[in-house]
C-alpha cells in the first residue's frame, strides 16, 4: 500500500519547534529578522499541513477499504482526522497572528504568537501520538498481504 501522509506530517511536527526557537530568539534580542523567520517557518508549516491533511484523508480511505481495523482503531482514526482539521485551523490562526505581529511590530501580539506556536507544537505532538497508535497498535497503513508473502 502506497501512502503519502507520513512524509508530509513530519514537517508539521518539526517546523513549529524551529519557529519557536526563532520566535524566542526574537523576543530575547528584538532582532526583527528572527520574527520574520518565525513567520516564514510557520507559513511553510501551514502549507505542509494542507498537504498532510489532504494526504491523510486520502490514505485514511485506503486504510478503511483495504484493512480491517478493530473498532477502537476506527475510533482513533476518526479522532486523528478531526484533530488534523483542528491543527490546520490553529496553524492558520497562528500564521495570521504572526503576520499581524510582524506587520504591526507589536510585542504583545508577538507574545500571543509565541503562545500559539506552543499550542501548535502541543497539538502536533498529540496528533503524532495518535498517528503512531494507528500504525503501531492497529497496523493502519501497513500492507499485511505483502508481509505475509515475504516481500
Amino acid at each position: 500500500m502506497q501512502v503519502l501522509h507520513p512524509p508530509f506530517v513530519h514537517f508539521v511536527v518539526a517546523l513549529p519547534v524551529v519557529a519557536l526557537f526563532s520566535q524566542l530568539t526574537y523576543m530575547a534580542t528584538r532582532d526583527r529578522a528572527y520574527s520574520k523567520a518565525a513567520f516564514r517557518i510557520i507559513a511553510m508549516t501551514l502549507l505542509a499541513s494542507f498537504f498532510a491533511l489532504y494526504s491523510g484523508m486520502s490514505d485514511a480511505q485506503k486504510v478503511l477499504e483495504g484493512h480491517t481495523l478493530v473498532s477502537r482503531g476506527v475510533e482513533t482514526l476518526a479522532q486523528h482526522k478531526l484533530l488534523g482539521i483542528v491543527t490546520v485551523i490553529i496553524l492558520f490562526l497562528t500564521t495570521l497572528t504572526k503576520w499581524f505581529a510582524v506587520a504591526k511590530k507589536s510585542h504583545a501580539v508577538e507574545s500571543l504568537a509565541a503562545l500559539l506556536i506552543i499550542v501548535t507544537i502541543a497539538i502536533s505532538l498529540y496528533q503524532g501520538r495518535l498517528g503512531g497508535t494507528l500504525v503501531y497498535q492497529y497496523g493502519a497503513g501497513i500492507d499485511t498481504k505483502q508481509i505475509m508473502k515475504g516481500k
